[in-house]
């Protein structure tokens, strides 16, 4: 297990290469000149509607209704009407053959970049259309979009003022606490208590009086630092920090994105005169490694599983295990020292590509068989990409012979 840690931090780290811009898709914002409060907020709630859709349908077009939106909640100072479908400027209509939908107030002609603009020709929007979007589980995405904006307007509309006021109630600030922390706060903005609600549920006003409800039970824990640490633990204990998929994709990204974290995330809370200390804890080593991996079909894919644990002892009870549960139960086991469960969410890159073509040959995975070929397809090369990175992930990143793991493990 050690040395598959060691590789799949080699890929994250590629992943997430710093003078590689194009590793990991932005938000087609409607606006240049957004926050970096809206921005984050787009990114939140863009990441509510994330199931089971492909994943740039909703950076591309959901990013660009959802920033449009929050920018009318804000700056447009329409607060919670954005979701009001009785409202004229509203972000969320019931059209003529009665279909609710998420729709922007800006036309396409309207996109501040040529390139957001024909990214919504692409999906077949026209120049003077409104973009509409309906995720695939939109009742809920709804009512979790509308309990989430409800709370934040008690934090002046502001999902920095949220966070912010959660860091700081934090009872021991140890990098694993404000992260669990964290974690668990965002799942009670946005998912706590939300059922299983349908098209008949979408009910504006009745949704207003349950908010009302729901928005003064969560100042009552975060609020309250005793309190919160024990809704943590909970939490913790019931083990849902392993069903939150969503959260630890965002925390991931505020923690580790060029352009979430260092841009936006991270810079936000500096000009704010966030705690020095909160913040270094916030953003160490420990931090990332207490986030979980996000439990999903590609780091469960049975090739993928199958051949990471072929030679690891496991009971029959972690046979069973969902991996992100049991990768978190190995890194603590076998004391890991290089790498953390979280990284093997490149699977979501790497399986398709690999395991899926049964590329087994040139599987860095694979090093210790005597057959594995992936030697031919490093090249080796400081001037030149990485090429293992590339084919393996479709990442671009600079080759670096003197610290690279796979060519040392060669």
């Amino acid at each position: 297990m050690i040395n598959k840690f060691e590789i799949v931090n080699f890929l994250d780290n590629c992943r997430w290469e710093s003078t590689i811009k194009n590793n990991y898709g932005l938000i087609n914002y409607s606006k240049t000149n957004l926050s970096n409060n809206l921005k984050l907020l787009t990114h939140w709630i863009s990441y509510i509607t994330d199931r089971q859709m492909k994943f740039e349908i909703i950076w591309d077009v959901g990013g660009f209704v959802f920033s449009d939106m929050l920018y009318n909640y804000k700056v447009s100072n329409n607060g919670m009407d954005v979701l009001n479908p009785n409202y004229s400027k509203s972000n969320f209509i019931k059209k003529q053959n009665g279909q609710l939908t998420f729709i922007s107030n800006t036309l396409v002609c309207e996109s501040p970049t040529q390139n957001g603009k024909l990214l919504l020709n692409k999906y077949g929007f026209k120049d003077e259309d409104r973009i509409e979007f309906v995720s695939r589980f939109f009742p809920a995405d709804y009512v979790s979009i509308f309990y989430t904006l409800h709370t934040l307007e008690t934090f002046n509309k502001d999902f920095f003022d949220f966070i912010i006021k959660v860091l700081n109630n934090v009872a021991e600030q140890s990098p694993q606490n404000l992260v669990k922390t964290l974690a668990y706060s965002l799942y009670l903005l946005t998912y706590d208590n939300i059922g299983q609600p349908t098209a008949k549920s979408i009910n504006y006003e009745k949704l207003l009086k349950i908010a009302e409800n729901r928005t003064t039970t969560i100042h009552t824990i975060i609020d309250n630092s005793t309190l919160l640490k024990q809704n943590v633990e909970k939490f913790y204990k019931n083990g849902q920090q392993y069903k939150i998929k969503r959260i630890w994709c965002c925390i991931r990204d505020y923690l580790k994105s060029d352009e979430f974290c260092t841009k936006c995330f991270k810079a936000e809370l500096l000009k704010r005169n966030v705690n020095k200390k909160i913040i270094n804890n916030l953003f160490s080593e420990d931090a990332k490694k207490t986030v979980e991996l996000p439990g999903d079909v590609w780091n469960n894919n049975s090739i993928f599983r199958n051949c990471l644990l072929k030679d690891v002892d496991l009971s029959p009870k972690e046979q069973k295990m969902p991996l992100n549960k049991l990768l978190r139960k190995k890194f603590e086991e076998y004391n890991i020292k290089i790498g953390y469960p979280e990284q093997f969410d490149i699977t979501f890159d790497f399986v398709p590509r690999m395991c899926e073509k049964m590329n087994c040959e040139i599987c860095p995975f694979n090093l210790p068989n005597p057959k594995n070929k992936i030697e031919k397809i490093c090249i080796n090369n400081s001037n030149k990409y990485c090429t293992i990175a590339q084919i393996c992930c479709n990442y671009k990143c600079n080759c670096l012979p003197e610290k690279c793991t796979i060519l040392n493990k060669i």
